[in-house]
């Protein structure tokens, strides 16, 4: 429990240093579609899995979804983490989540609403070209935010797709 606790400090610390102004990423070039989301919230990925493919039906699609109880992987298309896969000084100790974190997304969508010190550190450290999601405490680790219920996946999916073509990062 301690140990646990001594966790999120160290990730709280690691999010604040890295947390920097955005910088203007047109020039890079990724590929892909990363989602992130959160189990409690979500326990059919298929609704995810289409808003990804609605943002770029010809890339590919990675989703990576963190279990509060480790025991409950019940996900077939996607990748799990949870605080188990992070030290006491917050090292990412997961292979894959090294993986997902050093792929260059064109874009990652952080479907999550919850303060969780774990997605947030993730998304902070994400390669992603763009970052989009729902608004959190530190919304400062996304590049745009849509405000919406996190049922209505259709209207995040409409918004996203909507300020996507407006900021030319999709056609």
């Amino acid at each position: 429990m301690f140990l646990d606790g001594w966790k999120q400090y160290s990730l709280k610390s690691k999010l604040q240093k890295s947390l920097k102004p955005i910088q203007n990423s047109q020039n890079k070039i990724g590929e892909g579609v990363g989602v992130l989301f959160d189990s409690r919230d979500f326990q059919d990925e298929k609704q995810l899995e289409a808003l990804a493919k609605c943002v770029s039906a010809t890339s590919e699609i990675s989703l990576f979804v963190y279990l509060e109880n480790q025991n409950q992987s019940n996900f077939s298309v996607s990748e799990v983490f949870s605080k188990k896969d992070f030290t006491v000084l917050g090292a990412i100790k997961n292979e894959k989540l090294n993986a997902f974190i050093d792929k260059p997304f064109k874009i990652l969508i952080s479907y999550y609403h919850r303060e969780n010190v774990f997605l947030e550190f993730v998304t902070s450290q994400s390669k992603a070209d763009f970052k989009a999601g729902l608004p959190v405490k530190n919304s400062t680790v996304n590049d745009l935010i849509i405000k919406t219920d996190l049922v209505n996946v259709k209207l995040f999916e409409q918004e996203l797709v909507k300020y996507l073509k407006i900021l030319n990062r999709i056609e």
